[in-house]
């Protein structure tokens, strides 16, 4: 799943409601388009009179980056528990002058729960909800009327398949380290550190094992991992000689 596809499709629902002909919607993390002080800069404009939507000003809603809890541990997945806040913010004078959209930012907080409570945005979260405390009044921004609207849902991550974890058998003269599945590579350490090939960011001093090889003094610890390149890598066995 893609949390910027989610909020994305979030602001998406919003944008849709001809509430918000004339209040704008902002995402506060888009990588593609904006930095996140630009966007900050954006909703400054507009809670600021500086910019308009439809020719009105002073109030805006922005969703805000999701966080992610996992309640039930003991299932597979992860099973994750979204919680994402929509902030609706209000300049109370320009938003009741002659250039604001006269609606009080209470009740876009209001269709902003009603617009998200029970909908499935559809590949990206199963049903959405309104939180049980969907709307709390937020007084960290001086000169702003702020409200944070909390939208929650279960995501229910696909099962990674795991290659299947080495067997290292330790004889005299050679240590044998195997596995069952015929499509992995195996990879093996003796001074303690994790078994991996490594990339280009971070060595390794992982070998290759594809053969039997010396046993090591007695000990050593050796550890292995298997990696098939369609699955996740399996995991760690060890053996201390």
């Amino acid at each position: 799943m893609s949390l910027q596809r989610f909020q994305l499709d979030v602001a998406a629902r919003l944008e849709s409601a001809a509430l918000f002909e004339c209040i704008p919607v902002y995402v506060y993390r888009a990588r593609t388009a904006l930095t996140a002080a630009q966007i900050q800069d954006q909703i400054n404009a507009t809670l600021g009179a500086l910019a308009t939507q439809n020719g009105k000003a002073g109030l805006c809603a922005t969703v805000l980056m999701p966080l992610l809890d996992t309640p039930k541990q003991e299932l597979p997945g992860p099973w994750l528990h979204l919680k994402c806040t929509i902030r609706v913010q209000e300049n109370v004078m320009v938003n009741m002058g002659v250039n604001g959209t006269q609606i009080p930012s209470e009740d876009v907080a209001i269709a902003v729960a009603q617009l998200l409570h029970l909908w499935t945005p559809g590949g990206t979260a199963g049903i959405l909800h309104a939180a049980p405390d969907t709307i709390t009044p937020n007084t960290a921004f001086e000169g702003r009327v702020t409200y944070d609207v909390i939208i929650e849902g279960d995501l229910e991550l696909a099962l990674q398949g795991k290659t299947a974890m080495p067997f290292i058998t330790a004889g005299v003269p050679e240590t044998v380290i195997s596995c069952t599945d015929p499509a992995a590579v195996i990879y093996y350490t003796t001074d303690g550190s994790a078994p991996w090939a490594g990339n280009e960011y971070y060595s390794s001093t992982a070998l290759l094992c594809s053969a039997p090889f010396p046993t090591p003094p007695a000990g050593t610890l050796i550890r292995a991992a298997a990696f098939n390149p369609a699955l996740a890598g399996s995991d760690i066995n060890w053996l201390q000689l």
